[in-house]
């Protein structure tokens, strides 16, 4: 057993439900990293919440109140980037995490100076997404 494989066990036996009632929102508009991430945080108690794009997740943190949102910053509709403009302009404290494949960070960059609390570099590790997600928002 790999020490990675060993810190999720972990990480899994120590914070199972912590996050009960809590509510993320995930803004992607890959199939896939919906049900990747969707599933993971579920495991930790999460309630969750997807869009898939920054329009539609405008409008369900208008719904509802949330402890955190996980951000992709290339959709199609309206991009990460221009949903956290909006959401800084609102005075939404929500904490922010983004998410990107961009290998120069560049735009994650932008995105912490705009406000994000975190980021997450695609691929997601399991370990770190659960850790980040439990730090801030649970």
């Amino acid at each position: 057993m790999d020490f990675s494989q060993t810190s999720h066990q972990t990480l899994q036996k120590t914070h199972v439900n912590v996050a009960v009632g809590k509510r993320i929102l995930i803004v992607d508009d890959q199939e896939a990293v919906l049900l990747f991430l969707q599933d993971r945080l579920q495991q930790l108690g999460f309630t969750v919440y997807e869009a898939k794009n920054g329009k539609e997740g405008m409008r369900l943190l208008q719904e509802h109140a949330f402890q955190g949102v996980l951000l992709d910053l290339e959709m199609p509709v309206m991009d990460g980037l221009t949903m956290l403009s909006h959401l800084r302009e609102q005075a939404n404290a929500v904490p922010v995490i983004v998410m990107s494949a961009d290998p120069t960070r560049t735009t994650m960059i932008k995105a912490i100076e705009a406000g994000a609390r975190d980021y997450l570099t695609k691929p997601i590790s399991d370990v770190i997404l659960k850790y980040k997600c439990l730090r801030l928002f649970a």
